[in-house]
């Protein structure tokens, strides 16, 4: 038997041919994978549609499903162009990377089937390799860019883009927006995002479609300078509609020449670090080394702290008023008030307040880690602070201690700051100052005391 035995035991399916072969010759399936680019039996099978041939080849020769033929094809990608719909199913459950493997013109099968308006296709890759969303070919051009430019049946086409936006905008994962962003306004070759080309093709259905995204940016120009608002006036001069101008100028579209001109990001490397930028940074820095076992317990000290403090506003020590006539400290005051004595209350809640608000900062910055996501986190902790505040002025003896006490914390607090600043000023200086003849130390790899274990792992770039 020869090659054509083997090419004729996988149109056919026959199983048992295969092994006849392998008894010939043993190393008939290593020979064929030394060519770098070849028809594999796994190639044919494909062609043909043999399930069951198709996968004893990828048991016994895994590598076939990631060789590329003459024609640039891996045999998913042949299974798909062939609408073998169980068979590319059985072929990606074994390996679900496939559906991401490039072939000619860097076309994954995704892109393939996107091209081919596979449907159930392009759906069950989705489910079984979500990340393949954001895969592109040579030109630049994703998923969403190709089924804009299939234009020859605009409904099929509309149909594949509803697929492709619907599974974008359901994404829950942790990097979602970034995934969402990077799909909706990447750009091909010529600079034209999915939108630009939906302007150029007059697809008012496919714009609406996209402009649902609310991480998509209308104003990007080409690389002929052109916005979306820019192409969409040309082809209103064209066919006299002005539909998808307006359907862009009602998503904030504008024209080149009215975009305000930004910096560079070589400008703004080049300026000048703000106090801002570097407060932030360093802030950032400070906490990035913090491993999820400390920041958890770091939580759980704040919490108590929180708990601690806030006890002491709802019932302080010696208890409240009654507004009867025997006590001490401020017999006869008002009913809730506290029973000490004025000059005692305001060194309570100077130190109390103090060490609330510290925490609730702590807290913030623990939940955030020195992100700008901090803000979600202000309606958590902003109703306890009113509420503090308000527990404060019920139980002061009267308006003048309570002022003088949440005064004197905030005071405690900036003089905290500054003793904070002061020592991370020193620190810096020191930093600047070569430590231990070592070039190791030197150049930033490791340190004295986190050699000794004194200092926290992983909290310099390796």
């Amino acid at each position: 038997m020869d090659q054509r035995s083997l090419e004729a035991a996988a149109k056919s399916g026959n199983i048992d041919l295969l092994y006849e072969r392998i008894h010939e010759d043993p190393c008939v399936l290593v020979k064929i994978d030394n060519v770098p680019f070849v028809d594999t039996p796994l190639h044919v099978a494909a062609v043909a549609g043999q399930t069951e041939f198709a996968m004893e080849m990828m048991n016994l020769k895994p590598s076939f499903a990631r060789k590329l033929n003459t024609d640039g094809l891996t045999p998913l990608h042949l299974a798909v162009d062939h609408s073998h719909f169980w068979l590319v199913l059985e072929i990606v459950k074994i390996d679900p990377s496939l559906v991401r493997l490039q072939g000619r013109q860097g076309m994954t099968p995704l892109l393939l089937a996107v091209s081919r308006e596979k449907i159930d296709m392009i759906s069950e890759f989705f489910l079984i390799c979500p990340e393949s969303i954001v895969d592109a070919n040579v030109n630049g051009e994703n998923a969403l860019h190709i089924a804009v430019k299939n234009n020859e049946d605009q409904r099929e086409g509309l149909k594949v883009l509803k697929v492709l936006m619907g599974w974008i905008l359901r994404l829950c994962q942790k990097d979602a927006e970034w995934i969402e962003a990077r799909v909706i306004n990447r750009r091909d070759s010529d600079g034209n995002t999915p939108l630009h080309l939906a302007a150029y093709e007059n697809n008012r259905e496919a714009m609406k479609l996209m402009l649902e995204s609310s991480k998509i940016n209308v104003n990007i120009e080409n690389k002929n300078g052109y916005t979306v608002l820019d192409i969409a006036l040309v082809q209103r001069q064209h066919n006299n509609r002005g539909e998808i101008e307006r359907l862009v100028k009602r998503h904030g579209g504008k024209c080149s020449s009215s975009l305000v001109k930004i910096k560079t990001t070589s400008d703004l490397l080049g300026s000048r670090l703000t106090w801002r930028e570097s407060r932030r940074t360093r802030m950032i820095r400070s906490y990035s080394w913090i491993s999820e076992e400390r920041r958890n317990a770091l939580l759980v000290v704040a919490t108590l702290i929180i708990t601690a403090t806030y006890q002491t506003a709802l019932q302080p020590p010696g208890g409240v008023s009654d507004g009867g006539g025997s006590g001490g400290g401020t017999v006869g005051g008002k009913v809730g008030s506290v029973v000490m004595e004025e000059g005692n209350f305001i060194w309570l809640w100077l130190w109390n307040s103090a060490g609330f608000y510290l925490a609730l900062a702590l807290t913030l910055r623990l939940l955030s880690l020195g992100q700008e996501s901090m803000f979600w986190y202000y309606p958590l902790i902003v109703p306890l602070l009113f509420a503090y505040n308000v527990a404060g002025r019920v139980i002061s003896p009267n308006s003048r201690a309570f002022t003088i006490g949440d005064v004197g914390s905030f005071v405690a607090l900036a003089i905290w700051g500054l003793v904070v600043w002061f020592w991370e000023r020193i620190q810096s200086k020191r930093s600047k100052v070569r430590g231990p003849k070592s070039v190791l130390v030197w150049e930033g790899f490791t340190t004295l005391d986190e050699a000794r274990g004194v200092a926290p792992k992983g909290h310099l770039i390796k």
